[in-house]
């Protein structure tokens, strides 16, 4: 069911993102709001399920952008693998890890995503785009972490309810 609910969820946020998100910039970094609830999803789900999520939201991110299509894609998945190889490893992921998952990630995606657009012939300003866009995207990432993924715990939480009843 987590699979169906990624377009219309991912949507939203890429909308949102698109449209709201450039008007509370500061420097050349916003949230993230794709990667937010990618690996809000990606912590308490399958690795198939978060794949999904991580896939459709990298490809719904790179068409309101003028990056090449699955640009973002591979940063997302890179790190669904390492949280679900993190989740299989731990009991459940408190709020420090998900803190440094945030952190981690985020510099993981960005720099991915970076990297990959250097590659296709786009300029790329390694330690400016780090200070100027990379280090206030991580900011406003960790300040939007737990609103996001409360909002995400609730969707799945009554998700695996409905299954349970269903069953």
């Amino acid at each position: 069911m987590g699979n169906y609910l990624s377009l219309p969820i991912l949507v939203l946020a890429v909308v949102f993102q698109a449209t709201f998100v450039p008007q509370v910039r500061i420097l050349g970094g916003g949230p993230d709001l794709v990667f937010l609830f990618v690996l809000s999803w990606a912590i308490n789900t399958t690795l198939e399920e978060g794949v999904t999520w991580a896939f459709v939201g990298g490809i719904l991110q790179d068409l309101m952008s003028a990056a090449p299509i699955g640009a973002s894609c591979i940063g997302l998945v890179l790190l669904v693998f390492g949280v679900n190889g993190l989740s299989r490893q731990l009991y459940r992921i408190g709020i420090f890890l998900l803190i440094g998952l945030v952190a981690a990630g985020s510099l993981l995606t960005q720099i991915v995503f970076m990297l990959v657009i250097s590659l296709v012939g786009f300029q790329v300003r390694l330690l400016e785009d780090l200070a100027y866009v990379v280090l206030p995207t991580v900011a406003y990432n960790l300040v939007l972490i737990l609103p996001v993924y409360w909002f995400v715990r609730r969707i799945q939480r009554s998700l695996n309810q409905n299954r349970r009843i269903n069953l």
